[in-house]
């Protein structure tokens, strides 16, 4: 992972104790299908502690961008998605902005790290699910 949430992702194991577990299509857009207000609600492991949480697709340009605003979940997110193509494959770019109380605000430099870190893995992940078939 290189600084800025950019990953060339490579080949690695799922994080057992971190990261997105499940995420599935919960509303479709008015058309039916995954466009701009359809909702995708995740379940993720962050710090030992499982974070439920729905994002709402607010502009979808495929296969270049993916941007997504919360809409229910423990703190205010925005997570933005590119897709750009690479020599050595795609290079994916994820970041997430968010507001953060109570204990949240007070860890801010920790959760930052471990935020990367669990993007990281996530596009680890994704990238051996990819490579697999």
């Amino acid at each position: 992972m290189t600084p800025g949430g950019t990953s060339h992702a490579r080949s690695g194991l799922w994080g057992r104790t971190q990261g997105i577990r499940t995420a599935e299509l919960t509303r479709e857009t008015d058309e039916g299908g995954f466009g701009v207000v359809a909702e995708v609600t995740r379940t993720a492991y962050f710090l030992g502690r499982r974070i439920d949480y729905v994002l709402r697709v607010a502009s979808h340009e495929p296969p270049r961008l993916l941007d997504m605003v919360s809409v229910a979940g423990p703190m205010p997110m925005h997570v933005t998605y590119t897709f750009e193509p690479d020599l050595r494959g795609t290079l994916t770019r994820i970041r997430v902005r968010g507001g953060a109380g109570g204990f949240y605000r007070l860890a801010a430099p920790l959760l930052a790290r471990q935020v990367r870190t669990s993007i990281g893995k996530d596009l680890r992940d994704l990238e051996h699910r990819l490579t697999r078939r």
